[in-house]
């Protein structure tokens, strides 16, 4: 029976439901840690063009470790990139979530493909060629559909 529920879970993990369980509350938490951790490594970039000027670039955080393991979730990344960009309603101008294709994923690549774009009014627009696969137990961006029928500026 979890075979079956854990193969409905990886089948329903699509976009749509990345965005929305991106704008539902965050669990609280106690917990405040001194270590502040860098992703080198991730496969989304939230751009955000603040009212007061500022622009500030979020990364995702895509590894999980669980014991020896290290379990990539990409789709659960953008989920939270989403959730952060809940926070800063009514605070920025424009915001847009990029993603790049570079297997390396380091921080350095050019994040060149617009995943979600959204302005002051609440508008949103997304790119309706981005799904998720799963090999194993990593859920990862769909790299061939992105490359041969995404483009990289939503319209």
């Amino acid at each position: 029976m979890k075979e079956l529920s854990r193969i409905i879970e990886s089948e329903l993990k699509d976009f749509r439901s990345a965005i929305n369980q991106g704008k539902e509350d965050p669990r609280e938490y106690k917990k405040q840690s001194a270590n502040i951790y860098k992703p080198t490594d991730a496969r989304f970039k939230l751009v955000v063009w603040f009212l007061d000027g500022n622009t500030r670039y979020f990364y995702s955080y895509d590894n999980i470790h669980e014991k020896n393991n290290v379990i990539i979730d990409e789709w659960n990344s953008l989920k939270k990139l989403i959730r952060l960009l809940k926070q800063f309603e009514g605070k920025y101008k424009n915001a847009i979530i990029y993603a790049t294709l570079d297997p390396a994923k380091s921080s350095n690549s050019d994040f060149n493909y617009e995943i979600i774009k959204r302005d002051r009014y609440g508008n949103e627009k997304t790119n309706k060629f981005v799904n998720f696969t799963t090999l194993n137990q990593n859920n990862i961006l769909d790299f061939k559909k992105m490359e041969v029928y995404g483009q990289k500026k939503i319209a």
